[in-house]
Order: C-alpha cells, then sequence, then structure tokens
C-alpha cells in the first residue's frame, strides 16, 4: 500500500502581505504619478479648446514615462521599482487621453482625499442633450358641409371585377424578392 503525501498551503499573515504588496506599490506609484500630473498641469497651461496637436499636451505624459522608466531601470530595490512601474503607467494613460481624448484614471486623484477636492463638471463626460422632437404635421384639409353629397364607389367583387375601373388591371399574383 503505497503512502501519499499531501502538501499543506501555510497561509499566515506574512505571506498575505508579501503578496499584497506588489500590486500596493503599484497603486500606490499610479496614485503618485496622478498627482504629479496634476501638479503639472498647474505648471503648463494647456488650452483644451485648441484644435489639433498642442506639443504642450505631450509634456506630462513624457515627464511621467520617463520618471517611471527611469526609475524601475535605474533604482536597486525591488519595491521602489514597484512603484516607478504605477508612475510610468500614469503616464502611458496620460498618453492614451491626450491621443484618444479618453481619461482612463479619471478620478483616481481624488481617491481617499487626494489630490484636487473641487467636483467634476460632467459637462466634460457628457454632451448636452440633442432635441429630437419633431414638429406635428397638421394638413390644411378642406371642411366638409352637410350639404354635399357623398358618391358610393363600387367595391370590386367577382361581380363587378373589371367593370368601369378604366384603365386598371386585376393583378392575381406578386411575387416579392
Amino acid at each position: 500500500m503505497a503512502q501519499t503525501t499531501t502538501n499543506k498551503v501555510k497561509i499566515d499573515a506574512k505571506s498575505v502581505i508579501e503578496e499584497l504588496k506588489t500590486p500596493g506599490l503599484i497603486i500606490l506609484g499610479i496614485i503618485g504619478g496622478s498627482m504629479t500630473g496634476k501638479m503639472i498641469d498647474k505648471v503648463i497651461k494647456v488650452d483644451e479648446t485648441k484644435t489639433g496637436f498642442d506639443v504642450k499636451k505631450m509634456v506630462k505624459p513624457l515627464v511621467q514615462i520617463t520618471a517611471g522608466v527611469g526609475g524601475a531601470i535605474f533604482l536597486k530595490d525591488k519595491n521602489l521599482k514597484l512603484v516607478a512601474s504605477g508612475v510610468a503607467a500614469t503616464g502611458i494613460a496620460s498618453s492614451v487621453k491626450v491621443f484618444l481624448k479618453k481619461d482612463l484614471l479619471q478620478g483616481i486623484s481624488q481617491f481617499a482625499g487626494l489630490g484636487n477636492s473641487q467636483e467634476q463638471s460632467y459637462t466634460q463626460v457628457f454632451k448636452e442633450p440633442l432635441n429630437l422632437e419633431i414638429a406635428p404635421y397638421n394638413p390644411k384639409l378642406p371642411i366638409l358641409t352637410g350639404g354635399q353629397e357623398l358618391v358610393e364607389i363600387p367595391i370590386e367583387t367577382e361581380e363587378v371585377s373589371g367593370v368601369d375601373l378604366g384603365a386598371y388591371q386585376e393583378i392575381k399574383e406578386v411575387e416579392i424578392l
């Protein structure tokens, strides 16, 4: 009789914290990069109404990506490299916003009371509603008076088929393609 061995996984607080540390440090880098981007926006004023490509719009993503990639390459500590990766991620998200006009990290800097506490304007997200109302159709029809005599039009039956219909032809079958 062969004896099987089972490996029991030991779960303790230290192993759970170690597993949560990696995504936590990346999220910390994303929050820090987002707050840094807000400061860059305050220093370098970008005209959002300007059409076409504006070089000022690329400053924030370039600074964030350069700081994040540079930190991930040159820093020795594994934890700081993870934070730098989060900063680089915000740079990528900022460049997506510049080119595609969609903000992937909208509201992340307000997470847990960080960053700007002013309410976001929903007019930036939604367009003004369109008025799709159609004007009512009121044709000007003549008013019928009681003094006119109504004329009865004969209904085509088998007995009256083709009688007094003039140039009209009777259609027996219609094929719809």
